[in-house]
């Protein structure tokens, strides 16, 4: 459905996307991951035609984005990370605008409205300006205007950043509901438990390049963490007391978080000496033993540091 290949953008002598390839099949939810400033962003802007690379193809459904841009542009919807409304246009009047600017009559373009807004659960306000809309509305209504022309694929950028946690997930039963309609999907967000739930694979991007790709299962196995450990001390640790559970076999890494150390176990069996010296150094208050998510394979790849 989609393929991507030896795909570079440039920006004066910055590579912002480094010889990145995939592909996508029909069905298939992809997420894409990446720390900020990997290249995320500007791989979906040239997926979707709004940047033109630099070098390499994009073809959608088997047309060029470059050189077939109205074929494949009818095959895909967008729902952006950032919301715009026409300060005029009430929900219905908008989504009859966008249907009628990809192409559809003005009677396919008042079913669709009505079929999109119904399909929002949106019908109470759609007489409203977007901007009267809740976040998760919005989001909403967004995801509406992808689907005007019920295309096959839809490319979600960070569809529910901004959201709290009842609309995020009640939002992921949107999304959830496209999957079962066979809906090809290529999403980003940074919410590692999202990509979890929604992505059956998932691609990490890190200073645009692939780092990994695979199901969210196989990228756990694939760093070789059997297990995190999170353990409340009762004291502080020191430095020369964190050098030491470091050096402990099989422990891969370890770091400070909100008064808690968490640990990368290579392998379980490390977990009695653990608990031994760190009940020596700094006494232990809690301890919690769990599989490694997403999150720790993100982080195992990315690093830690901040990205601005």
């Amino acid at each position: 459905m989609i393929l991507v290949e030896n795909l570079v953008k440039s920006f004066s002598t910055h590579k912002v996307v480094d010889g990145v390839s995939f592909s996508v099949h029909s069905g298939e939810t992809l997420g894409l991951l990446g720390p900020n400033g990997a290249g995320k962003t500007t791989t979906i802007r040239m997926l979707t035609g709004l940047v033109r690379p630099s070098s390499g193809t994009i073809r959608v459904g088997g047309y060029d984005v470059q050189k077939n841009p109205i074929e494949a542009k009818r095959l895909f919807g967008i729902s952006p990370q950032e919301a715009s409304f026409h300060p005029h246009l009430s929900i219905a009047e908008d989504l009859y605008f966008y249907a009628r600017l990809r192409g559809l009559s003005r009677s396919e373009s008042r079913l669709q409205a009505r079929e999109t807004i119904a399909w929002a659960k949106l019908e109470e306000h759609s007489a409203k300006n977007g901007h009267q809309l809740s976040g998760g509305m919005q989001r909403r209504l967004l995801m509406a205007r992808a689907l005007i022309t019920d295309p096959p694929i839809l490319y979600l950028d960070e569809p529910t950043t901004g959201l709290d946690p009842q609309s995020r997930h009640a939002l992921w039963d949107y999304i959830s509901e496209l999957k079962e309609r066979k809906k090809t999907l290529i999403l980003t967000t940074h919410y590692m438990e999202e990509a979890e739930v929604l992505c059956d694979r998932v691609i990490i991007i890190d200073h645009g390049r692939i780092i990994a790709q695979g199901s969210p299962s196989l990228l756990r196995r694939s760093v070789g963490i059997d297990s995190v450990l999170t353990l409340k001390p009762r004291r502080p640790f020191s430095s020369a007391d964190l050098l030491a559970l470091r050096k402990i076999p099989g422990v891969m890494d370890l770091h400070s978080s909100n008064g808690c150390l968490l640990i990368h176990l290579r392998e379980k069996e490390a977990l009695d000496e653990i608990v031994v010296t760190a009940s020596r150094l700094a006494g232990i208050e809690e301890l919690d033993l769990k599989e490694p998510g997403l999150e720790d394979v993100f982080l195992q790849l990315t690093g830690r540091g901040l990205r601005e």
